[in-house]
Parts: structure tokens; sequence; C-alpha cells
């Protein structure tokens, strides 16, 4: 099987600036039968000597395509908010990739052409002779949907204009997918059963999403203060969760600074941090790491406070894999083979959290053996290679 694989970000992986890990784990564990070459937008800037390590890794050629130079307004306010009020669709939608590009897709002649994300979906029109599979990776309508049901939504007026807006220029983009040689890719089943839902089209998928990398980690309660880790970011996905939690988190400081050590790992956590640290907490904060998979096995807990939001969450995913405790919302596990005080704990309001940890500090065992369960679930259902197999499965026998 041959495949061409037109992507906006250089696939890495862990995500590096842009969504580039999820195109990296289903090439990398492909079957050995499917031969692919990779045309890169690069938007997540590697340098060409990691361009060319991220090409040796997937044993094949990653040809960087250079960005069209009205890509650059992506950073310009003024050209951002003219796309918010003026334009019908986002503005990635219009980076129409180039005739050089266009000639080497049909040189290639392959069975089909992955595009990832969905940037580039208009090349269907332009090639109808050739089949192309679009990954979303979320439903963009059901993003915008759910956000309406977000108090951060709602008791903000700009941010309610905004969405509305931008749910005008998902369902606007989203709608263009029904064509005979376009067929979609979801890591969510609820994005897959709001696509079909809306639009009533019947040629999208949904595939489970792979776990990224995995190091060795013995699994150990057994200590005085397990360490609890909160990454991503202090945002619009998880602001309201967070802020109900923290008042909790200061009325049962001592209970928990006795069992718990906390670390804020990604963009905005000062404030959250330097709050639970002025009131007694044992806190680190970091912005990056290096080795996003080792920094986890450092921990024994994973905190994931998400309040909103679509699609598989990689973070939640990497932390099972790795043999962390997964304490999170429904979102957080949202396509995730897991269930509760199974192999993960999920709480259905955020002042279930405290009451949460606290029970795995009085019980530790038990919460050990739940963490190895999440561990062996997502390594068996979530294997990247049990997923590409399935996917170039699918993809390159439908015509």
């Amino acid at each position: 099987m041959k495949v061409s694989v037109v992507t906006a970000y250089t696939p890495t992986p862990e995500n590096r600036k842009g969504i580039s890990g999820l195109i990296y784990s289903i090439l990398n564990a492909r079957p050995k039968d499917v031969e692919i070459k990779i045309y890169s937008y690069n938007f997540n800037g590697l340098s060409s000597s990691e361009v060319a390590e991220m090409a040796k890794a997937l044993s094949t050629e990653i040809v960087v395509m250079q960005k069209p130079k009205w890509a650059r307004m992506f950073k310009n306010v003024w050209m951002t908010r003219f796309n918010k009020f003026c334009m019908k669709l986002p503005l990635e939608c219009y980076m129409m990739p180039d005739k050089q590009l266009i000639e080497k897709l049909r040189a290639d002649a392959s069975d089909f052409v992955w595009i990832y994300p969905y940037f580039f979906y208009r090349l269907a029109k332009a090639m109808p002779e050739q089949q192309f599979v679009v990954s979303g990776c979320d439903c963009e309508a059901l993003i915008r949907a759910r956000a309406f049901q977000s108090k951060v939504f709602l008791s903000d007026e700009k941010k309610l204009r905004h969405n509305y807006l931008m749910l005008k220029k998902g369902l606007r983009f989203e709608s263009e997918w029904n064509q005979p040689n376009l067929r979609v890719h979801f890591v969510g089943m609820e994005d897959f059963k709001f696509y079909k839902k809306v639009y009533g089209y019947h040629n999208a998928h949904f595939l489970l999403h792979p776990y990224y990398s995995v190091h060795e980690k013995v699994i150990d309660f057994d200590k005085k203060k397990l360490k609890v880790i909160l990454a991503g970011s202090y945002d619009l996905y998880t602001k309201e969760d967070v802020d109900q939690m923290i008042p909790d988190f200061i009325k049962y400081k001592d209970q928990l600074a006795e069992h718990f050590e906390f670390t804020f790992l990604g963009k905005h956590w000062q404030h959250v941090q330097q709050t639970l640290d002025y009131a007694g907490f044992h806190c680190e904060f970091k912005t990056w790491v290096e080795d996003y998979a080792a920094e986890l096995n450092q921990n024994d807990i994973q905190l994931t406070p998400i309040s909103y939001g679509t699609g598989t969450k990689g973070k939640v995913l990497s932390a099972l894999a790795n043999g962390l405790l997964v304490v999170g919302s429904p979102y957080a596990f949202e396509n995730i083979c897991v269930r509760h005080k199974d192999s993960c704990l999920c709480y259905q309001n955020a002042h279930e959290i405290v009451p949460l940890l606290l029970s795995v500090a009085n019980n530790k065992s038990f919460y050990q053996q739940v963490a190895e369960k999440g561990r062996a679930q997502v390594l068996i259902y979530h294997n990247p290679e049990r997923i590409s197999k399935r996917f170039f499965a699918i993809y390159g026998n439908e015509k």
C-alpha cells in the first residue's frame, strides 16, 4: 500500500507546538507493507536536522513545503479579527496547497492521501481522481456547541460572541466534507456521532487514539507522600473545574498537604501554584520539560480537571499508559477504555476531587491496583500497532 501524507505539522513522538503526536504514532506503528511519503508545512518549526531525524525514525522521506507568504497573517492580530467577523471559514482553510504539491501527489499515485489536520481538505476538490482521508481530529461544530454549556463562556458575552462566530465557520467547512473521494477520521466517538447527526453524512469513521511514549515504571503507592501532576494549561478548558477545586484544596489543606505534593506543568499555572504554595502546600511549577514521559514517571497521580472539550485527551492517555492513577472529569476520559474505580477515578463534580484524593491517601494499596489496571487497559486497547493496522485497513481498502 502506498500513502502520501500532507500535514501542517511535522510528525513528532509527542505533541510539539501543535498536534504532531497522533500522526507520528500511527505512521510509526504502520504495517510493514505500507509505504509512506510525507509533505509537511512544518508549522511546528522543526529545524532541518530535526526533520531529518523524524524522517529516519519513520523510515520515510519528509518533504518540507514552503509556507504560502500570506500564512504569516495567522499571527497578525488585525487579520485574525478580520477573519473572525468578515470571512466565512477559519483562516487556515484558505491555505490551498500550490500546484507543485498537486503535481507531486499525482506523480506519487498513492492509494490514498492523508490530510492532517483538516486545513487542506480542499485538495479533494482539486484532485477528484484521488482518494483522500482527512483527520478532524475533533468535530469543530461539537466543540463550539459544548462551549455554550460552559460557565466560562456563558459568563462572558465576548467569548459567547466569538464562539458563535466560530460555530458558524465550523459548520460551513465541515459541511464541505461530503465528497465522493473524501473520508473523515475522528478520534472521538461523540464527535463522530455529532458529525453524522448534524450533516447526515456517512463518510466518517471513529478510531481510538493511540498512546505516545511509554517508559518503564514501577507503580508504588507505599510512600508517605504521593506526587500529583497537573499537566496542560490553565485555560478555557480547565478554568471552571480548577476554580471550583482550589477553595476545597485550601479548606482541606492540612489533610492534603500531609499526603500529597503537587507539580504544575504547562502554561498559565503560576497563579494557581502560588495560591496553593502560600496556603502551605508543597508545589512546583514547570513550563516545559524535555522528556514528557520521563517527567510523568516521577509522579504517582495525574489530576485532569477538564471542564470543556471534545475528542481524546492525549495527556490522559500518556499518564495512564505510564502507570499513573488518573483523576479527572468525564471529558478527561472520553474515548478512553477505562472505568471509574476500576482503572481510573472519574468525578462528576469538581467538588468531588478532594474526597477522591483523601480516599486514595487512606487506601493506597487498592488505588495502586486501579493504576495498574488503567495502564493495562490502555496498553491493550490504545496500542499504536493495533490502531495503525485498523487505520490502514479501513482507508486502504475502501474506494
